[in-house]
């Protein structure tokens, strides 16, 4: 997979922090019913290069929690695996993409464009977002339901649905460009 081609090794600094947030690679897999025995492996790859892109980015640290970075790039990790198992299965089915399509969100449109396109992506996403929208954003990338969100914000759930719809349009535009 791509990611595995681009990590490089990692810093002292870098080495320090994954190991202190290790516990989000669990949290995730859990979040996302998958196996952790059989897919930690996948997973971790996303993890560390999200450590390595967080950690070298001051802008994004400013703007975004590393939990919901490292979700992402966990998330893009596993859809890009199954993805992949997908094409080299002979079988058809695979049920384990279809877990994957079910509780990791919409990947698809993100299938094609490399990690520093996507960082970019979520720049842009971020600059055109309130404050609000941004917090329902980053919670729903971390697997949160818009009532979770509702409730863990105090945001009153038509305001909620009615920013989630804003989101919705903000982010299609930066994925048509």
């Amino acid at each position: 997979m791509e990611n595995k081609e681009r990590l490089k090794p990692l810093t002292m600094e870098q080495r320090k922090f994954a190991e202190d947030n290790y516990r989000l690679i669990m949290e995730f897999l859990k979040k996302s019913k998958l196996d952790s025995e059989e897919y930690f492996d996948v997973a971790v790859f996303g993890y560390l290069l999200s450590v390595e892109i967080y950690l070298n980015d001051i802008d994004l640290q400013r703007k975004c929690k590393f939990e919901a970075v490292s979700y992402m790039y966990m998330r893009r990790e596993m859809y890009l695996y199954f993805r992949t198992q997908k094409r080299n299965s002979a079988i058809g089915n695979n049920t384990s993409l279809d877990i994957v399509e079910t509780n990791v969100a919409d990947s698809s449109p993100m299938e094609s464009i490399t990690s520093l396109e996507y960082m970019e992506m979520i720049k842009q996403i971020q600059g055109r977002l309130t404050e609000e929208q941004w917090k329902i954003f980053s919670d729903k990338a971390k697997g949160y339901s818009l009532r979770e969100i509702s409730e863990n914000h105090g945001i009153g759930g038509k305001r909620i649905y009615k920013q989630f719809g804003k989101i919705k349009q903000i982010v299609a535009e930066i994925m048509e460009i």
